[in-house]
């Protein structure tokens, strides 16, 4: 029996609207996807009510380590979080995470940290934490979305990324790691100042340091991210937060804001939610007022950079990032040595210049080219430039390094790498007079910086 022509037509339009239902979806998901601010707070409708997801991250290190002049081995040849030894076999990472839905407006977040870092390492005791805790809230306001909770902080590239773009260095860039993630101390204590009290250097005990915070700080958070024209996407994300380690109320120093915006050219789908073809520029800021000895000094972090990535696990696929942070006041100056005793003043204590005339500034470069579909070369160059207002402290730190990395899955991998670390003096007469103890030890301490042999597994479930 034949169909009649209306029917014939009815069929041709559904059909038409069925293809376009489809393109719009998959555009749509291409859209609204790899951006930090919806990979970090909206959860997949696949996941339903709560689903366990996480990851498992074994990492083998090995740092050259040789003695300075007073015969200790620098805490930088030494492996975080408990510098007592210059090689290390351990679980760095290992995060389990629920994450879901209570309605298609409600999403919710609730991760721990259990691997051996310097996160879960606090007052030098280990303990698995709690890491994630939020739920945000989307469309109930137009143009806004409120995120509660545990928050990573808006920030640079290198600090606002998941787990699933590790996919090079275990490590972050120096001026990432030392101005984004510095340890916390008990703001209510009062503190010795450094041999110079005139530079705004305040003498920590490591049992006053409370370990990092991972870019996480309990707040609220404002963001949004928009189709401003088909194939570029804008974002950006507010944060009002405490300054301080989210489970020690005894680092809890004053308020922090933090805001970034961002604008993303779409090249493609290129993987679809965490690895789309794109080229975003970005900039960001933060401020706080942390006490040091009853005294607020205004802290400022803020930077700009750039990402591109096309044709993710492709043969000849590439991935570039570059971006550039400085930093005024709070700038952390860990201690040359573990324990050294004799030294004056101690170098086993950290220092924080809490002065907001105290600064450091850096930039690092990432590139990677996969070879075949599995096969990623990578290579990064990072500089960090601290304290330069201050001659006789000030350090220059160059890291090279080249690394391999084999991608059984999007975010399955094991990666191998290898570091050249160096440290500089830019103003040794400053430090002290030629063949001076002062300027000798300093110089000894600086030249015997090694080199790091890294390979690590990223195991997603």
């Amino acid at each position: 029996m034949k169909k009649s022509n209306n029917a014939t037509k009815r069929e041709r339009r559904i059909a038409r609207l069925a293809a376009l239902a489809l393109a719009g979806f998959s555009f749509g998901q291409c859209a609204h996807a790899a951006n930090w601010f919806e990979v970090q707070t909206i959860a997949l409708p696949e996941w339903g009510k709560g689903q366990l997801i996480g990851f498992i991250q074994p990492s083998y290190t090995d740092l050259q380590a040789n003695p300075a002049m007073n015969r200790n081995i620098p805490k930088a040849d030494l492996i975080a979080p408990t510098f007592d030894s210059s090689t290390s076999l351990a679980i760095q990472r290992a995060r389990f995470f629920v994450r879901g839905r209570v309605n298609p407006d409600i999403s919710y977040y609730v991760g721990t940290e259990m691997g051996q870092n310097a996160y879960t390492y606090s007052y030098g005791n280990y303990s698995p934490r709690l890491m994630d805790a939020n739920m945000t809230f989307s469309h109930y306001i137009p143009g806004v979305r409120l995120e509660f909770g545990i928050i990573r902080a808006p920030g640079p590239e290198g600090a606002m990324q998941g787990f699933m773009d590790f996919s090079f260095f275990d490590l972050f860039p120096v001026g990432i790691a030392q101005l984004m993630q510095p340890s916390f101390y008990t703001y209510n204590q009062t503190y010795k100042p450094s041999a110079n009290p005139a530079n705004g250097g305040y003498l920590i005990p490591g049992a006053n340091l409370s370990g990092n915070n991972a870019f996480r700080y309990p707040g609220v958070q404002a963001m949004d991210w928009f189709r401003i024209r088909p194939n570029v996407e804008l974002a950006y994300g507010v944060m009002l937060g405490e300054n301080g380690r989210m489970d020690d109320p005894n680092t809890w120093n004053g308020p922090i804001a933090a805001g970034r915006v961002q604008m993303s050219y779409l090249l493609g789908n290129g993987g679809g939610r965490f690895f789309r073809d794109d080229v975003t520029g970005f900039v960001w800021y933060q401020q706080g007022r942390p006490q040091m000895n009853g005294i607020s000094n205004t802290m400022v972090r803020d930077g700009f950079g750039f990402t591109y990535r096309l044709n993710y696990m492709q043969q000849w696929g590439q991935n570039l990032k570059a971006e550039y942070v400085r930093g005024t006041g709070d700038i952390e100056v860990p201690g040359a040595f573990v324990s050294a005793p004799g030294l004056t003043p101690p170098q086993y204590q950290t220092t924080f210049y809490s002065g907001s005339n105290n600064s450091a500034n850096g930039y690092d470069v990432t590139a990677g080219l996969f070879v075949t579909r599995n096969i990623e070369l990578n290579a990064r160059y990072d500089y960090y430039d601290r304290l330069p207002n201050l001659p006789s402290i000030e350090r220059v730190f160059k890291t090279t390094g080249i690394g391999v990395t084999y991608h059984f899955t999007p975010m399955t991998r094991v990666v191998v790498n290898y570091l050249s670390r160096k440290v500089e003096i830019p103003n040794p007469l400053a430090v002290g007079k030629p063949g001076s103890p002062a300027l000798n030890l300093a110089s000894s301490i600086v030249d015997q910086i090694g080199d790091e042999f890294n390979i690590f597994a990223v195991y997603y479930f």
